[in-house]
This record gives C-alpha cells, sequence and structure tokens, in this order.
C-alpha cells in the first residue's frame, strides 16, 4: 500500500512555528495510527513550552518579589483594585464562563 504522511504545526508566543511529522499508510487505520503518532509528539513539545513557560514566570515573580521588597507597600493595594478581567503581562485572561437558567 502507498505510504503518506500527517503533519502538524505548533506555533509558541513568540511565533517560532515547529512542524511534526509522521508516516502512515494511505487508509484510515494507517492514518489514525499517524495522527495518534503526531499527538504524543505535539503532547511532550506542549509539556515542554508549558514547564519553560512556567519556570520563565516564576522567574518573573522572584525578580518583581525582590524588586519589591525595596518599594513601598502601597504597591499591594494598587492591585486589589484591578478588574477581574484585567492581567498583567503576557498571561492569557481567564476563561468565562456562561452561568446557565
Amino acid at each position: 500500500m502507498a505510504e503518506c504522511e500527517v503533519w502538524g504545526e505548533l506555533t509558541d508566543r513568540s511565533g517560532e512555528c515547529r512542524r511534526f511529522t509522521a508516516p502512515a499508510r494511505c487508509n484510515i487505520r494507517g492514518i489514525l495510527r499517524g495522527v495518534r503518532h503526531l499527538q504524543e509528539q505535539l503532547g511532550g513539545a506542549l509539556n515542554q513550552m508549558v514547564l519553560q513557560e512556567k519556570q520563565k514566570q516564576q522567574l518573573d515573580v522572584e525578580r518583581a518579589a525582590s524588586g519589591s521588597d525595596q518599594d513601598d507597600d502601597d504597591d499591594d493595594e494598587d492591585s486589589k483594585d484591578k478588574p477581574a478581567d484585567q492581567v498583567d503581562g503576557g498571561t492569557p485572561p481567564t476563561k468565562r464562563t456562561r452561568i446557565q437558567s
């Protein structure tokens, strides 16, 4: 049977695009196996990206904490006045859920 491939792209926040491919046979079962293999590759890459993002955020928090120790404590009060939908830095906003009645 003929060989084909399935592929996917993963783009991070900086815009860097990584391409992943998996060989597959040109039938339903072969394509499903290829998709599963591609899913494993993408899952591993996503886990690495999440870990890097967490480490970066943790470093930013530690730097901000060390810098705020030297500043006035008035900054803490200002952060409480921010609306819930306003976010700091490059973090995405929280997911909004609709209340069903």
